[in-house]
């Protein structure tokens, strides 16, 4: 079984991945911990050094492979890895993507903790972010919408959304 997580960054995709391969007993794999060991960088640094287009297609290019090469797996992806070149589409072919729905106060809530550790966001100001996450938010979510199935995660507890992305992979 392959399973792909995806969501707007902060929404628990990691958190939600490692749980879930624990219950059922699958490797958990973070793209972007891959990209980060394969580039020998942080993402921050290519991002910085390279801008985000070609820190996008590298990305892509390491997801092809990945994709290709596992059999079974839960692999958790950056936030805007649907939404470039045709990922969503492989995403769909290779696995199951799960969309962890996220609300963007949560996001916001969750994002303001966490600016110094994302390039896309670490110099706004608390306007600027909440700007951002709803414009983001906004054209990001045509890809999210192209998920298997769709996971609602406001206000649930971390059990509660891996109970739910079980039942949807024993249908």
């Amino acid at each position: 079984m392959k399973i792909t997580l995806i969501g707007y960054m902060g929404c628990g995709k990691t958190t939600i991945g490692k749980i879930l391969s624990q219950k059922i007993n699958l490797n958990f794999y973070d793209l972007d911990s891959i990209l980060v060991k394969s580039k020998k960088d942080s993402i921050y640094n290519i991002f910085k050094k390279k801008g985000e287009l070609s820190f996008r297609r590298i990305e892509h290019l390491i997801l092809k492979k990945f994709l290709k090469n596992k059999d079974k797996y839960i692999l958790s992806v950056g936030g805007g890895t649907p939404c470039f070149y045709n990922n969503i589409y492989l995403l769909n072919k290779y696995s199951k993507t799960f969309y962890l729905n996220t609300n963007s106060y949560t996001l916001f809530k969750r994002l303001s903790l966490e600016k110094k550790t994302r390039p896309l966001i670490s110099n706004f100001s608390k306007n600027e972010l909440f700007k951002f996450i709803m414009k983001h938010l906004l054209q990001r979510i045509y890809f999210y919408e192209k998920s298997f199935e769709k996971i609602n995660v406001n206000k649930k507890s971390k059990n509660d959304i891996v109970k739910e992305i079980i039942k949807y992979i024993k249908k």
